[in-house]
């Protein structure tokens, strides 16, 4: 950049300066709005000298970093109680969401002029202001815009010097490291580019073609880092053939300088291939990389530079080694290692080892490799600079040559480093390669459940990095950029290595219900939202993987948005503090603090009003907040905090929970200080559903995720797949979607035809779950198929299972438990309910059972009927020596022979009777267990019942533990029903006893004498059962997707009443008036 602006433009510029400069001086002491527009930074650089030395007026400079959120906060701290004569405002081109921050100063315009009595100049460039007309209209009809440009000369000069200092670059980094545009020019520099070719076409100013070579190359490498390979490739073109035309019409003085030029385009097309290659893996598109790489090194080695070609050897050494050419390798390893004697790097002798590992191994030379790439470790330890990404790959070849030497544990130990020590970000590519090995190993090993993990975690940055289109069962997180680059892949670059919304979040019609729940957090009428809906539809990686994401790139009234998200209660208290202070980390100015106990919390959140934040609490998964806390008092410490919270200025809550535990909420009306919500926290106002995909949207899903991938699929396949999915419901199940996609992505089935060769949609799912139960191990493959089994029913159904009722019918298994539950839990195949006093487990899906129920052979099926009916004849036989035994006192209840109901009417009683006989109770269950009876299935309903009686609370303290010990050890229940009982019930006068039965019946006794009263059907299992409080009538609920009001002492036979639902249900509630 020259001293001064060049001639022609001089006058024009110099006009516009003096007009800036007038106008701040005469708006001193007063607000006025400046647009100083201009695309070149050196101009601005220039301008900005000027008018502090010209103008009288002290004018302070506030420059903006990428992270500002909000204009007019950011100079109000930036001033703090200072009032300058004028402010200028400048990197506004950096901030990385200007969109909101541009929104948020039209929302607050007005203080601007209330507060700011001082000119206010912002620097902005065309893109900049083109984003004021369209996005703050009112706030950009204030101000008065003052244009500034370059000479003609000013913009050749600037384009040559761009041109050669990106050439200068690459020459001097080689292939070891891409560095993109904004890194080697400065992060503004497209945006200079682009304004000084549309000012030159303007100008009808015609470049000299080798400029115009070396301006595409810079559009192409721009194009490239953004991940734009077909536009990179026609600037790639286009740089290559003006390069050899010019060097047609050069002298020989020139054609060095052409020959330099052209290897490098050279090398940037065979980058492309390389990449293309690497996500279609297409070895035809690897040889063609291959051949642009050859060629640049052939143009450096005529013109006689051996130090150029030392640089950019190695990259097509690792194209020979993904190509297998291992004899084409050898030569090149060791050719440049001779060159790398003299003009390399210890970095790049490592890699030259690293290839002739990889060729030992290719050769099948075990010890050569160990040797090879312990040495390429050693050479990188003694370097200076040991954080090189690709010192994982050493490690991940040493661990494959001791892997043949079967030095398994050591193999392991090597990778575990890699793992360990490794960041995906830089390559993610060699880091799932290096998981992919390791899980491997621990199942060889038979480390089950670790290689499961590893396989998790796998597919999971398979997901976050954009390789796989589909993730199975898996919960999505947010897409990760690259950090740096290597090999094939070189994206833009992230220093923090920020997370953005997933794309299978924005391919869908998710999108609209990211937009709407945004809607509601920026309204203030909208203090709580409640997202509801079935399990599987997507309600946790929406939360995760797109509104978190979204929400920190926001700005709300002049507000950052700060979300935590918590999932798990156990100790919700102390999570919520850890999830807090990791979250502000991030923002600046706003210390941590110790947040141990709800009221530091409420006075935190409080806090972050004053430091211009509004805080969004998300509560995920929240009906497990009802499973860990199980008594309303255990609740309650919650609620209080809840509802504090919605009086709280500037915070927001959201729960999500599945659609069939909603009814739990209604405990938190009781709240006081609810106003904010009506206090009716399931009205419409609070209620956001979250359902299935529509037709439309799953095809886009689809069309989306796979063109991302370049896992492209037949029309005509995502037609009938979509068609098929929706034909139940008229609509697609989420994770079925993901289910399907899964398995057409792992056997590589892309047409309609592949498909029908390959099954239907029931297959495709049958082989996922054939492939869950692999990861189980094939010593564990019998218990796997049991359990799914076992949650399933004749009726298909998906009953809820404790540990202990699946261990029953494992028998000799059951020591297998543990491990193929977690696998199935973590699979995403069955719920986990955190019950007390045992956790119980469920399919997560319906349309499982069947397939479940299909696929298992009959010999399987044949043992597990014979266990339950051996089982149940031995509990009868048992039953019959219990009534004999116990006498008397079971005589009440002998048609139970069972001593947990004793148990049941002891607590009943226990205001009349004696401490003494509950004691005496106790002890008989005791007994009876010590003589075999297993634990019993009755034991929740045990102690909701317990809970319910009111006792004072010397009795009850002095008798909990002696019930409990006797609960520890009741036997199975089998109230003359043929399956499980899965509720009971008392009437208000305890004279009659309901019980609900997985038979598809509910009976009606009498407490005194064990007759049956009534017997009420349904058509699937009973799951519910309660009396009025009058005990005239009687409530239940079933499987049959009903629920009933029975009048049960006149008609046995028919219901007053059936109310119907979509799906089971699984509990019922009458009020106290009976109404």
């Amino acid at each position: 950049m020259h001293d001064s602006l060049s001639v022609d433009f001089n006058a024009s510029n110099q006009s516009s300066f003096q007009q800036l400069k007038w106008t701040i001086e005469m708006h001193e002491g007063q607000f006025v709005l400046i647009l100083a527009r201009c695309n070149y930074l050196r101009l601005r650089s220039l301008l900005v000298k000027q008018l502090h030395d010209q103008s009288p007026v002290t004018i302070r400079e506030i420059h903006l970093d990428r992270s500002v959120n909000t204009l007019y906060t950011t100079i109000v701290n930036t001033l703090t109680q200072e009032q300058p004569s004028a402010v200028m405002v400048l990197d506004l081109e950096l901030v990385s969401n200007l969109e909101a921050l541009l929104t948020s100063t039209n929302q607050v315009r007005e203080e601007f002029r209330k507060n700011f009595a001082f000119p206010l100049v912002l620097w902005v460039n065309d893109q900049i202001l083109q984003q004021l007309i369209r996005l703050v209209p009112d706030f950009k009809s204030w101000a008065r815009t003052i244009n500034f440009s370059l000479a003609t000369e000013e913009l050749i000069n600037f384009l040559k010097q761009s041109v050669d200092t990106v050439f200068s670059q690459v020459l001097e980094s080689g292939a070891s490291k891409f560095l993109p545009n904004e890194t080697i020019l400065g992060s503004s520099n497209h945006l200079e580019l682009d304004s000084t070719l549309k000012d030159l076409k303007v100008r009808n100013e015609q470049l000299a073609l080798d400029l115009e070579a070396g301006v595409k190359l810079l559009l192409g490498r721009h194009a490239y880092t953004k991940g734009n390979i077909d536009q990179a490739l026609v600037h790639y073109r286009a740089s290559l053939e003006i390069f050899q035309l010019w060097g047609k019409t050069a002298g020989e003085q020139r054609k060095f300088l052409v020959g330099n030029k052209l290897a490098v385009v050279l090398f940037h097309l065979g980058l492309c291939y390389l990449h293309l290659a690497d996500v279609q893996h297409l070895d035809q598109l690897l040889q063609t990389a291959r051949d642009y790489f050859q060629q640049c090194l052939d143009i450096f080695e005529q013109l006689q530079r051996p130090d150029l070609v030392a640089k950019f050897i190695n990259q097509l050494g690792e194209v020979l080694e993904q190509l297998s050419a291992w004899d084409d390798l050898q030569a090149l390893a060791q050719k440049s290692l001779i060159l790398h004697q003299t003009y390399g790097s210890k970095f790049s002798l490592a890699q030259d080892y690293g290839f002739l590992a990889a060729v030992a191994l290719g050769q099948s030379h075990w010890k050569d490799a160990n040797q090879a790439a312990q040495k390429a470790l050693q050479i990188l330890t003694e370097a200076p600079d040991t954080e090189i990404p690709q010192l994982n790959l050493y490690y991940l070849l040493l661990a494959q040559a001791q892997q043949q030497l079967n030095q398994l544990p050591s193999a392991i130990e090597y990778l575990e480093i890699a793992v360990n020590k490794g960041k995906p970000q830089y390559n993610p590519q060699l880091y799932i390669r290096i998981l992919e090995l390791l899980r491997s190993l621990y199942y060889q090993q038979g480390e089950y459940l670790k290689a499961f993990k590893v396989k998790q975690k796998q597919r999971s940055l398979e997901q976050q990095y954009g390789f796989l289109a589909f993730i199975g069962a898996g919960r999505l997180k947010p897409q990760q950029q690259l950090v740096g680059s290597k090999g094939a892949l070189h994206f833009q670059a992230s220093a923090n290595n920020q997370e953005h919304i997933a794309l299978e979040i924005e391919a869908s019609g998710r999108q609209e219900d990211l937009k709407g729940l945004i809607e509601r957090i920026t309204r203030d009428d909208c203090k709580l939202t409640v997202i509801y809906g079935p399990s599987g539809v997507g309600k946790s990686s929406l939360l995760q993987a797109g509104l978190v994401p979204a929400l920190k790139e926001q700005t709300i009234a002049t507000r950052r948005v700060l979300p935590l998200l918590l999932r798990v209660y156990n100790n919700w208290v102390a999570d919520l503090g850890q999830v807090f202070n990791t979250e502000l980390a991030d923002i600046k100015d706003v210390p941590a603090a110790d947040l141990y106990n709800q009221d530091l919390l409420l006075s935190e959140l409080d806090n972050n009003q004053h430091h211009h934040l509004l805080t969004v609490l998300i509560f995920d998964q929240f009906e497990e907040f009802f499973f860990v806390y199980s008594e309303p008092h255990q609740r309650k410490k919650f609620f209080e905090f809840l509802s504090a919270c919605l009086n709280i200025p500037f915070v927001k809550v959201i729960l999500s929970m599945r659609e069939d535990y909603l009814h739990y909420l209604l405990e938190l009306n009781r709240q006081q200080n609810l106003g904010v919500i009506n206090q009716d926290i399931l009205s419409k106002h609070v209620l956001y559903h979250l359902g299935n995909f529509s037709r439309a949207d799953a095809k886009q899903v689809i069309q989306s995720l796979t063109t991302r991938t370049h896992f492209h699929l037949e029309a005509t396949l995502i037609e009938h797949l979509v068609e098929e999915l929706a034909a139940d419901l008229g609509e697609v199940r989420p994770i079925e979607l993901q289910l399907v996609g899964a398995q057409l992505q792992t056997e590589k089935i892309r047409t309609l035809e592949e498909y029908r060769q390959q099954g239907t949609i029931e297959k495709l799912v049958t082989r996922y779950l054939e492939a869950v139960i692999q990861d189980c191990g094939s010593g564990n493959e019998r218990a796997a198929r049991s359990i799914l089994y076992l949650l399933t029913d004749e009726h298909n159904t998906r009953p809820l299972k404790t540990k202990a009722e699946l261990a029953r019918y494992l028998a000799t298994e059951a020591d297998k438990l543990d491990l193929v539950l977690e696998i199935f839990v973590k699979s995403g195949l069955v719920f986990l309910l955190p019950v007390a006093p045992e956790n119980q487990y469920q399919l997560v899906h319906d349309y499982l059972v069947k397939l479940i129920r299909q696929q298992e052979d009959s010999e399987l099926i044949a043992e597990l009927e014979a266990e339950r009916q051996e089982r149940i004849r031995a509990q009868a036989k048992l039953n019959r020596f219990y009534q004999a035994l116990i006498g008397s006192v079971v005589m009440v209840l002998v048609f139970v022979g069972l001593t947990s109901l004793a148990v049941n009417l002891a607590l009943k009683s226990i205001r009349q009777e004696q401490k003494a006989s509950v004691l005496k109770l106790s002890a008989q269950a005791e007994l009876l267990g010590n003589n075999g009876s297993g634990q019993g299935s009755t034991l929740l309903a045990l102690e909701s019942m317990q809970q319910s009686l009111k006792l004072d609370t010397s009795i009850r303290l002095e008798t909990d533990q002696a019930l409990r010990n006797g609960l520890a050890l009741l036997p199975l229940s089998l109230i003359s029903h043929q399956e499980y009982v899965n509720a009971i019930a008392f009437s208000s006068d305890g004279k009659y006893l309901a019980t609900a039965s997985a038979d598809n019946t509910a009976q009606v006794l009498a407490t005194s004498t064990g007759k049956i009263i009534a017997r009420l059907k349904h058509n699937l299992p009973v799951n519910a059962i309660a009396f009025s409080s009058d005990s005239k009538y009687l409530v239940t609920a079933s499987a049959d997707n009903t629920a009933q009001l029975w009048d049960w002492q006149i008609n046995s036979n028919t219901p007053i009443t059936s109310l119907r639902h979509h799906d089971s249900v699984i509990a019922l509630a009458l009020s106290k008036d009976n109404k």
